[in-house]
């Protein structure tokens, strides 16, 4: 009975989708705004608004149609090798600087939305924004956040401060690194220039952590493939989303991981797991961004190269620059939007916890999360941006590859 009941399932899904598909294909395509993005990423009940203003402000109709990637990678592979006429896409802050090198990007319309407008968005991600995107003329800001360490307290008996928790041998066997090449090689990265990191304070501090972003010598290379490496040999998880879930549960040995804020965020507070299950938060888990450096990373929408509707492109990121978009899709995505209005109501919330969310918390505990939403200027100050590999690429991909085998 559940084999019948599944084939059933699977052709009744199919054939919605099926359907879905047919219905987007008779829309007339500049009625069709084509979105590619990461999965559980955005508000899809915003749609349905948007294709009202949209409707109020142009007069046009308007139907999105959202389609979703794994790995940030995938839109080089669908704009630059397969010419796939998606209208936004949204990248990471490398990717964006990638795909303007290869002149796959049309500027914004500034007539309709002009990130540079004086209090739209927070400064501070504004400058980060500069560093793939100079002139600001290509890019929207969408989420921000940092890449940092994630660890028990119950299991490390102490806070972590330097990347030598993820790399040194004292949790050898218990530790976690994303299997992800740009977040794993600028870990190692940073791990090998913590002494000079730390000896560094201020702006110097900052441009030496940037420096380290920038730097593909074959020696430096070379380097991290060696830290990576002897980790291996240490015994460590990679962790392509679930570890952040198993931590949460307090299953399994691991004790320090390698995470995005925003996954911390997400199961520190409660949430829901894979399937779906709300679960209460653990409290045992802190975040830190080392004081041995660390990265800020943008989320950012852009238009491609190949956008067949970019009227509606342009109004659709200003209209996500709204204060009550840009905070529903903060709250759906765990992440906190850049949009100064929305960043400073999310603040406020947090602050003021009228739900009680750090009721019963540990000393500092509080401090911390909103930490980890909200970086200080002190945090940012030791927090650089990845850059896109460049002519390094070829050889940091056969160094992954050797390792992830």
């Amino acid at each position: 009975m559940k084999k019948v009941f599944c084939i059933l399932l699977s052709a009744t899904l199919f054939a919605i989708a099926a359907l879905s598909l047919t219905a987007c294909n008779l829309i007339p395509r500049d009625e069709l705004l084509r979105i590619y993005m990461p999965g559980e990423y955005i508000d899809e009940e915003i749609f349905e608004e948007f294709s009202e203003w949209y409707e109020e402000e142009t007069g046009k109709k308007i139907t999105v149609e959202l389609s979703k990637f794994d790995a940030v990678e995938d839109i080089q592979k669908a704009v630059e090798q397969g010419k796939s006429d998606y209208d936004i896409l949204c990248p990471s802050d490398y990717m964006v600087e990638y795909l303007l090198s290869k002149n796959l990007l049309q500027k914004l319309d500034k007539e309709i939305i002009d990130i540079s407008e004086d209090g739209l968005f927070k400064e501070e991600y504004i400058e980060t924004t500069r560093e793939f995107d100079p002139t600001l003329e290509y890019s929207v800001p969408y989420m921000y956040g940092t890449l940092g360490i994630v660890y028990d307290y119950s299991k490390t008996g102490k806070h972590l401060t330097s990347w030598e928790a993820l790399f040194g041998n004292e949790f050898a066997g218990r530790r976690s690194v994303k299997k992800s090449i740009h977040d794993a090689y600028a870990a190692a990265c940073l791990y090998n220039a913590r002494a000079q990191i730390t000896a560094l304070d201020g702006s110097a501090k900052k441009a030496k952590v940037q420096s380290v972003f920038e730097d593909y010598t074959t020696a430096t290379i070379s380097a991290a493939k060696t830290t990576l490496e002897n980790a291996k040999r240490g015994v460590f998880v990679w962790d392509t989303d679930n570890v952040k879930f198993d931590m949460a549960a307090n299953k399994g040995d691991v004790a320090v991981a390698l995470m995005w804020s925003c996954d911390a965020g997400y199961v520190m507070n409660d949430y829901e797991d894979e399937n779906g299950e709300e679960r209460s938060g653990n409290r045992n888990l802190w975040y830190v961004v080392p004081d041995d450096g660390g990265n800020v990373y943008i989320d950012a929408f852009v238009i491609s190269k190949y956008a067949a509707n970019t009227t509606a492109a342009n109004y659709f990121l200003q209209f996500i620059c709204q204060k009550d978009i840009a905070i529903a899709n903060s709250e759906y995505a765990g992440a906190i939007s850049p949009v100064a209005a929305a960043y400073d109501e999310l603040y406020d919330t947090y602050t003021e916890d009228e739900d009680g969310m750090f009721d019963g918390t540990p000393a500092g505990w509080k401090e911390m999360f909103i930490e980890t939403m909200f970086p200080s200027a002190e945090t940012l100050n030791r927090c650089g941006v990845m850059k896109d590999f460049g002519s390094a690429r070829n050889e940091i991909s056969r160094m992954w590859g050797n390792i992830v085998a």
